[in-house]
């Protein structure tokens, strides 16, 4: 099957890694890597389309997306989309998910994702990668964004494991009653993209959101975060989220706006 990436950052790589794995033809639209090529030639006669850009750059990359290409069975492995309504009109939309570095997938180590379609287990899943099917389009995409903004609290409490144990418990009960009041199924939250996501990011430093909060805590404000890091997709999702009735979620926010004073 001819499968195009649009997104070759270290995620896109990672899952062009798999899908080659599975025998696979690939080929990546970036135009910053590979500015020669553009979307037509990176999608040409392509069976499936993976997107795995950024979600800040997904409104400006959707609005020139080629109307033809919405056609196309799409898996989105973009983490921070709040819904799928930015692809209302794509007729094969499917999202995957879950704990997994891209640097750990591409040295071969095992990890489990959540796919809300069959079409993507059939075409990701091998010995390496575990696909679980959960048909929760909107919770697998809720979870990817929730967990992202709850690292940064992880990281704030990174002095003690004891209180990174509790903070987490206390975010994995936020994110499901967050699920099930947005019209998702709190269950999600237990599946590899909800649980096992949260606990990877909140307690690994190869996380942009975890390492943002840890710097909070010493003291640095977030534009100097922002200059070392980069891309904090956490930062990004936390000024789209509901807050009002999440604890949790409220705190982070009065974290991160205390820090811009």
């Amino acid at each position: 099957m001819k499968v195009s990436i649009l997104g070759a950052g270290a995620f896109g790589q990672a899952l062009g890694k798999i899908l080659t794995d599975n025998q696979h033809q690939i080929s990546y639209y970036d135009p910053q890597l590979f500015p020669d090529i553009n979307i037509d030639a990176a999608t040409y006669q392509a069976d499936a389309i993976v997107i795995a850009i950024p979600s800040a750059f997904i409104p400006d990359f959707l609005a020139a997306y080629p109307d033809r290409l919405k056609k196309v069975p799409t898996i989105c492995a973009t983490k921070g989309l709040l819904n799928a309504n930015a692809f209302a009109e794509f007729t094969q939309f499917s999202a995957i998910s879950g704990p997994g570095f891209a640097k750990e997938i591409v040295d071969g180590k095992p990890c489990t994702m959540t796919a809300s379609a069959p079409f993507a287990m059939g075409l990701l899943q091998n010995e390496q990668i575990s696909i679980e099917l959960h048909e929760d389009l909107a919770g697998i995409l809720l979870c990817g964004s929730l967990k992202n903004i709850y690292a940064i609290g992880a990281g704030y409490h990174s002095d003690s494991t004891s209180d990174i144990a509790m903070f987490i418990q206390h975010a994995h009960f936020e994110m499901k009653k967050y699920l099930a009041d947005h019209g998702a199924d709190p269950e999600t939250a237990e599946c590899a993209c909800g649980l096992g996501d949260l606990i990877l990011t909140c307690s690994n430093d190869a996380s942009r959101n975890y390492t943002c909060g840890k710097r909070l805590r010493e003291g640095k404000i977030i534009s100097e975060i922002i200059d070392e890091l980069k891309t904090i997709e956490g930062l990004s999702a936390l000024e789209k989220v509901d807050t009002d009735n999440y604890l949790v979620l409220r705190e982070i926010k009065d974290l991160v706006n205390h820090s811009q004073q």
